[in-house]
């Protein structure tokens, strides 16, 4: 049976879930006697804690059930599983580094591209459209809205191509997707107007240009009330 627009537009903002790709193909492990609880403390990244045990994202957000990893808060309770040849780095240990003071915590970014809006955020037919769509020429270098935390850069979430993830102070995160390359690696700290990634037509698009998120606490926000 064909989905409909809306669910299409549902199941997409659902994909920006990290490894969400991942999560289809398997079940989620239980817990046997080399798994382990960790509590998330100020500043830590999912991808941090997976580097902390020797494992990763894709299989703490599976078991852990995680839709997206950017609503993970401090006090969280996160299961551990083992992976195969599991052996953790280090112990878990706290990881304090504030994230760089752009302007999201004042609700205020800049723009991440020159170029046209082709498309608002909000009701687009029947589905809804959690972004912006910016119009450029392909291979115009993206720029991250504000400073930040990259906490994903890769092609694993269906639909969004070469997409990048920056974590921004005050419970924001930009989004960045359909790029022909992407610049920055996880784990990297970008300043706000820093090159991140190229403008390309990867993923499900019919052409180039940047789809350009905000989100606080997880949830798709206007992005125009955050741009200048």
């Amino acid at each position: 049976m064909m989905r409909s627009n809306l669910e299409r537009g549902k199941l997409l903002s659902l994909g920006l879930a990290l490894a969400l790709a991942m999560l289809t193909a398997c079940a989620s492990p239980g817990p046997d006697d080399r798994s382990r609880y960790h509590t998330v403390r100020r500043g830590e990244t999912v991808w941090r804690i997976a580097q902390d045990y020797g494992t990763t994202v894709a299989e703490i957000t599976r078991a852990n059930k995680i839709r997206d990893v950017t609503t993970v808060r401090t006090g969280t309770r996160l299961l551990i599983p083992p992976s195969t040849g599991y052996r953790p780095k280090r112990s878990a240990t706290r990881y304090t580094s504030a994230l760089p003071q752009g302007r999201a915590g004042d609700a205020t970014l800049a723009w991440p591209l020159s170029g046209k809006l082709t498309s608002p955020y909000g009701l687009r037919g029947a589905a809804h459209h959690d972004g912006i769509d910016i119009q450029a020429p392909t291979g115009a270098t993206i720029r991250a809205a504000a400073s930040g935390r990259v906490i994903h850069s890769d092609a694993s979430v269906a639909g969004y191509g070469n997409m990048v993830i920056v974590k921004h102070a005050g419970s924001v995160s930009t989004v960045y997707a359909h790029n022909r390359r992407n610049i920055v690696r996880v784990g990297e700290f970008v300043q706000q107007g820093q090159p991140i990634a190229e403008l390309g037509q990867t993923g499900r698009t019919t052409a180039p240009h940047l789809h350009f998120e905000v989100r606080r606490d997880g949830r798709p926000r206007d992005p125009l009330k955050y741009l200048p």
